[in-house]
């Protein structure tokens, strides 16, 4: 307004252009200013740090009989809950997400909460996220709260852009996965160019999505650690953003693949609007509003009804009987209770037939352990802690859900780290027995020493195709829990490997491994150290 006033004050030419480039220049300060700014010192430098896209290959893993959102992987509903989970969507993904959950009201209530611990910064309308140059393929492992992670998310878009500004083509270098792997330490790093045409941080994407949108949409941070159990003050902060709410506000869930993290928010959301829902119920039936028939057939449709899969309710350890929860629910009669309701929402938010989500956060332990048993033990230790913190975690939903059982029902007057505080010993219970695991499979004692007469023989030659036959019997008797697939095929390579070395006699072993030392590029196997077997 102020620059059409005064051109229309001014019949002079040159002074008409001089105004008009003024107001250039000055609009061009204000697209580049976040390269200019004196910036003062982060919380956390990450000039030096590596930029890596959130999205990669493969990371939409969600069943196709689901409907798939360009630019939000792994965007998914909670049939007959307004929750919903994503992946760290694009910038129209985000828009695409909340289009679909909004109602069509003016300036309706949306909550999103966003589960991640690490800053991210958008590059062209997609999401990227600085990694240590030294850890390229693990998140950024400091811990943050929601007003540093926006501080130190600003700092990077202010490093992207002043790295986009000296360069001579407006370009970065960016780091992405070679290939996607679940393990780490199988990722293989590839730096590409990427030609910068826009910065934003990303509370300007979530301002931009509320207006575009025309919703009301309230944004939280709840920082998690990846594939890690959550604080007890975690749970008690989707409590308080929860409490409050109506049971029929929309609630979005967020992390990186929309995996882990964003799976344990909408299992916490879910139990909360369980409970919120059956107290209402209930109290309508105290009213006489509702049957009390009426009113049982709808809770077991609504929050109990889950297929049943006949081959993992043979397997306890995938029904989530690990000794710690054992002794959890000995310990704790509330928790049978507790486990039941809790399994039920892990097996609706976890994956087809029973779920529409991509992570079934009890099954996954077992899943991990059955990858653990078939890697090369450089390899194990990854796997490792993931199942360790998998069973901690377990371990405390169920806490969360006795608490919530006891708690939700009259408001919440206590916080379950207070609740925690009191039980103590469940916190030592954990702690003390999140590891109590089978880590590795051995063939019976007595089969074993079968196995030994039989190569100690002297006419164990004759017999080699008998001893090859025992051995694959015993590995498959070893593992006859595991379901049919890759996963026990490797195991039962693996077994029958270690029992073939752990059953040879001194002197022949003493040759075999001569033999495997002077070929240091050989793996040996089961069929290699057989054929050595035939021939020594």
């Amino acid at each position: 307004v102020d620059l059409c006033l005064r051109m229309s004050e001014t019949e002079n030419a040159k002074e008409v252009a001089e105004i008009i480039n003024e107001a250039e220049n000055s609009e061009l300060k204000s697209e580049t200013e976040i390269e200019e700014e004196e910036e003062e010192t982060p919380i956390l430098d990450l000039s030096t740090y590596l930029i890596k896209p959130d999205h990669f290959d493969g990371i939409h893993v969600l069943d196709d009989v689901f409907e798939k959102v360009d630019g939000a992987p792994n965007f998914r509903e909670i049939p007959g809950f307004p929750i919903y989970g994503t992946s760290q969507p694009t910038e129209k993904g985000m828009v695409e997400i909340v289009n679909k959950v909004k109602k069509g009201t003016p300036n309706e209530k949306i909550i999103w909460i966003n589960m991640r611990r690490e800053p991210i910064v958008y590059i062209n309308g997609t999401p990227f996220a600085a990694r240590n140059p030294d850890d390229v393929h693990e998140n950024l492992g400091v811990a943050l709260n929601d007003e540093d992670v926006k501080s130190v998310g600003a700092h990077l878009a202010k490093v992207i852009g002043k790295r986009s500004k000296a360069s001579s083509d407006n370009t970065i270098k960016v780091h992405v996965d070679k290939d996607f792997n679940e393990n780490p330490m199988d990722r293989v790093d590839v730096e590409e160019t990427l030609v910068v045409e826009s910065i934003k941080d990303l509370q300007e994407v979530y301002n931009s999505c509320k207006e575009i949108c025309n919703v009301d949409l309230e944004v939280y941070r709840i920082p998690l650690v990846e594939d890690q159990v959550p604080a007890e003050s975690d749970f008690d902060a989707i409590i308080n953003l929860l409490k409050n709410e109506r049971a029929s506000t929309p609630c979005i869930f967020s992390c990186q693949m929309g995996k882990g993290r964003t799976t344990l928010g909408i299992m916490a959301a879910m139990l909360f609007k369980e409970i919120q829902i059956t107290t209402e119920l209930r109290d309508m039936e105290k009213m006489n509003l509702i049957k009390a028939d009426t009113l049982k057939d709808l809770l077991f449709k609504k929050f109990e009804e889950v297929q049943t899969v006949n081959q993992e309710e043979s397997d306890p350890l995938t029904k989530g009987e690990f000794d710690v929860i054992k002794e959890l629910c000995a310990a704790h009669p509330a928790a049978i209770k507790a486990k039941d309701k809790i399994d039920i929402i892990i097996d609706k938010c976890g994956l087809p037939t029973r779920g529409v989500g991509i992570q079934n956060l009890r099954e996954c332990i077992m899943e991990t352990k059955w990858k653990f048993d078939v890697s090369p033990e450089e390899r194990q230790q990854a796997y490792k802690i993931m199942i360790i913190n998998f069973i901690e975690r377990y371990f405390y939903l169920i806490c969360y859900c006795m608490y919530s059982m006891e708690f939700a029902p009259g408001g919440y007057q206590t916080t379950f780290h207070d609740w925690m505080e009191e039980k103590k010993e469940l916190r030592a219970m954990a702690t003390e027995g999140k590891d109590k695991l089978e880590w590795s499979r051995t063939v019976d004692a007595d089969k074993l020493e079968q196995l030994k007469e039989m190569i100690a023989s002297p006419d164990y030659k004759d017999n080699i195709s008998k001893l090859i036959r025992t051995i694959y019997d015993f590995a498959f008797s070893t593992y006859s829990d595991l379901p049919r697939g890759p996963i026990k095929k490797n195991s039962m390579k693996k077994l029958t490997f270690t029992t073939l070395m752990e059953i040879l006699p001194p002197e022949m072993a003493d040759k075999i491994n001569k033999k495997v030392g002077e070929r240091p590029d050989m793996r040996p196997d089961f069929v290699s150290i057989i054929g050595m077997v035939s021939y020594f």
